[in-house]
């Protein structure tokens, strides 16, 4: 027989093991005592990852699951809870729910940071259990901008401020400070965290992003025009101006073209192979090279230099000088033609395969063009007026050519020239009564009015050597050309004191497409009462 003693030291033995097992963590354990039977409270765990990371202002409910001993069991007895905040601050919660899940309904919290939440079993049942969770900001990030007066659309997403996307949530946009059309509107965020904002500010001001009863961002609202300084406006001549243009443009330039600064024939294809090359235009003069192109050069930490032009246009010795410390590469022909065919060769023609063709001589055309070919990646080739080249043809068939732009009207390409294209290509005219009206047309085909082109750079239309008494043409066209197709905006040619009709009335219908502007060159270019003039015309 087992003696008295022997089975009460057994029994001991087992109430403290049990004993053990009930103080281990998540583990629920019953047992009866002297007070009743009682079920002790051992884990907690959230429903979902969305529990554990709640979003600051956003009522929400906290769902959690508990278990007791054994660790597979549900807990099934009432409990309540208490929030500790950030600061330490504790808050007593009633919970609802049955059978082992729970819920805190109603839950908004406005304090970023970590909380600890803490779950205690109601009597009869004992223990507690405790869990942390964090709460955090909501942020939002805008692709685009608005403008005043304009009918905006643009993108809004909505994230957390750890990154994760906020998706079906209702977020309150507010225009009244902007005195928009409509004022107030509610955006749902869609699956991945954005929502489209369309809206209509009549001043400036800041549009504000409301969630959880916080704004979480603004947008700021900016005039529809905005012009910007002049460039090169102590700019004495082409070289100066050359280098303040590649200081708007480029930081540093790998590749450089090199043109001369008194005659722009060789030059006039420029544009496209500055832009397929990102190279800015450098002027010097023909004989010797200018210390201020040089020092231009070495600023930009230039490698290779691309000379436009024979050796009468920039000199051997020029390219003897600058081989000492660059790759250089020259692209001559016997005449402006067949430098703008050799051109060609590296720009080549886009899907379209287009190519714009202009007089040789009538360099605003050519001018005119060049931004517009340079961001499309189309080549200037030239011709006379009533008979094309024979290196000009030849870049035709090189190029794949399926149609052809003529710049200008009959008396810059004649009638025999168009005759002989269209037996090969689909051939299309735009040429007005002067230079001024044939850039209008220009602009008129090819200004992208979903996507408009911007800024706007205004520069002397004096860019042949009959249009100045004496010294230089102005290159500031050519010149910017370069800047515009490399910044997606395009150059307007104007008379030194006065907008040509044309370009005033295609200002005057258009302004709404103009978001910002920039005039080139020093007050004999373009002066600053047309400055003004221009900034009244466009202020929107």
């Amino acid at each position: 027989m087992i003696s008295k003693k022997r089975t009460q030291t057994v029994l001991s033995i087992l109430m403290i093991a049990f004993l053990l097992i009930g103080m281990m963590p998540g583990i629920l354990f019953a047992a009866t005592t002297d007070e009743g039977d009682y079920i002790t409270l051992r884990g907690l765990t959230f429903v979902s990852d969305e529990d554990s990371t709640l979003i600051l202002g956003e009522p929400t409910s906290l769902d959690f699951k508990l278990n007791r001993i054994p660790t597979s069991k549900l807990f099934t007895g009432s409990v309540n809870a208490t929030i500790t905040d950030p600061d330490g601050k504790e808050t007593f919660y009633s919970v609802s729910g049955s059978g082992g899940f729970y819920s805190i309904n109603n839950l908004t919290l406005y304090t970023p940071g970590e909380y600890t939440l803490k779950v205690s079993a109601v009597s009869p049942n004992k223990g507690s259990v405790t869990a942390t969770f964090k709460v955090l900001d909501a942020v939002t990030s805008v692709e685009g901008s608005l403008l005043i007066n304009a009918d905006n659309s643009l993108k809004v997403k909505l994230t957390d401020s750890e990154g994760n996307i906020l998706q079906q949530r209702s977020v309150t946009v507010d225009g009244t400070d902007v005195d928009a059309s409509p004022a107030t509107q509610s955006c749902t965020t869609l699956n991945d965290g954005t929502f489209i904002l369309n809206i209509t500010p009549t001043k400036a001001g800041n549009v504000k992003i409301i969630f959880g009863g916080k704004v979480i961002g603004t947008i700021p609202v900016e005039p529809a025009f905005k012009p910007t300084g002049r460039i090169g406006s102590q700019a004495v001549d082409n070289v100066a101006l050359s280098v303040e243009i590649a200081k708007q443009g480029w930081s540093s330039a790998a590749n450089v073209i090199l043109a001369r600064d008194d005659q722009f024939s060789d030059s006039l294809a420029a544009a496209p192979l500055s832009k397929k090359l990102d190279a800015p235009i450098l002027m010097t003069g023909s004989s010797s090279l200018d210390s201020r192109t040089l020092a231009g050069l070495r600023e930009l930490g230039a490698r290779n230099v691309y000379i436009v032009g024979g050796t009468v246009a920039i000199s051997q010795s020029i390219e003897d000088s600058l081989s000492k410390d660059f790759n250089v590469t020259r692209i001559a022909g016997a005449q402006g033609y067949d430098t703008a065919a050799l051109i060609s060769a590296q720009v080549g023609s886009d899907s379209t395969h287009t190519v714009y063709l202009a007089n040789g001589h009538a360099i605003p055309d050519a001018i005119a063009i060049s931004a517009f070919a340079g961001a499309q990646g189309n080549s200037i080739l030239l011709t006379d007026r009533d008979k094309l080249p024979a290196s000009t043809l030849q870049a035709l068939s090189n190029l794949n050519t399926q149609n052809v732009v003529l710049l200008g009207g009959t008396a810059v390409i004649g009638s025999s020239v168009e005759s002989q294209l269209s037996s090969q290509y689909m051939v299309e005219r735009w040429g007005g009564y002067d230079r001024y009206d044939t850039q209008s047309i220009i602009f008129q085909n090819l200004l992208n009015k979903d996507n408009p082109q911007s800024p706007m750079y205004f520069t002397s239309g004096l860019v042949r050597q009959d249009d100045v008494s004496s010294g230089k043409p102005y290159a500031d066209a050519l010149l910017t050309a370069a800047l515009a197709a490399k910044n997606g905006g395009f150059v307007a040619m104007t008379q030194p004191n006065a907008l040509p009709s044309s370009l005033d009335y295609f200002l005057l219908f258009n302004k709404g497409y103009i978001t910002n502007s920039a005039v080139v060159g020093n007050s004999k270019g373009v002066s600053y009462s047309l400055e003004q003039q221009l900034q009244q015309l466009l202020n929107r």
